[in-house]
């Protein structure tokens, strides 16, 4: 009779343990929204960086080719660094978004199953609306995200040939044959920031609107 009570009541807690798994399953659906709010808020601030990065590397170019004389090599090197920088912040950038695309298809997948087994309609239906929205501003960004890496290749193009050039010509001469594509740098280079400007706007902003936690307020003055 003891051994019976015994194997019911493990019987029990075994189940209770395999409800309590599922539950957690079903209700941990806002962690990847919070992971994915973290990436987006983590996006926008190396997106922020890289504008810095932006302005160095123009700084380094219109530096070099501002030269009338003296040694052009160190000038070079400065560019050649502050370009290599900006390219490993485009690439670490590149992979934070990917990774961030990723939670967030996992996010909204894991929302349709999670509807369909809401009771209430009107509970249904009102959480359906709101993932439509949630939803439709991760794909605006998805596209903001597109334009400004149209308006970051070729830029990254004129530097590159800029870069090239000279790693074979660095004379005055030289210097002076690439003037004018550093001149369509400087501009291609100031409408990439403003890009680049709407683009951290909008994942820090999408970031806090998918994000478990608000931030704090700063204090009142």
């Amino acid at each position: 009779m003891k051994k019976s009570k015994a194997a019911k009541f493990l019987s029990t807690l075994a189940l209770a343990a395999v409800v309590g798994a599922f539950a957690g399953c079903a209700s941990g659906n806002y962690q990847k929204g919070s992971g994915t709010a973290a990436g987006l808020t983590e996006s926008a601030d190396m997106i922020s960086a890289g504008k810095g990065k932006v302005d160095a590397v123009l700084t380094s170019l219109n530096d070099l080719v501002g030269t009338s004389q003296g040694d052009l090599v160190p000038k070079f090197k400065a560019f050649n660094t502050a370009f290599s920088d900006l390219e490993s912040t485009a690439k670490d950038v590149k992979a934070k978004v990917t990774k961030m695309r990723e939670q967030g298809n996992e996010y909204f997948k894991k929302w349709d199953e999670q509807l369909a087994q809401i009771k209430s309609e009107d509970i249904k239906n009102r959480s359906a609306e709101r993932k439509a929205a949630v939803q439709k501003e991760f794909m605006d960004i998805k596209k903001s995200y597109t334009e400004a890496q149209m308006a970051f290749q070729p830029f990254m193009s004129q530097l590159k040939d800029v870069q090239t050039a000279l790693g074979t010509d660095l004379t005055t001469g030289g210097v002076a044959s690439v003037k004018s594509t550093v001149e369509k740098a400087n501009a291609t280079g100031g409408q990439l920031k403003t890009a680049m400007d709407q683009l951290a706007a909008e994942f820090k902003q999408l970031g806090v609107a998918m994000a478990s936690s608000t931030p704090t307020p700063p204090p009142a003055k």
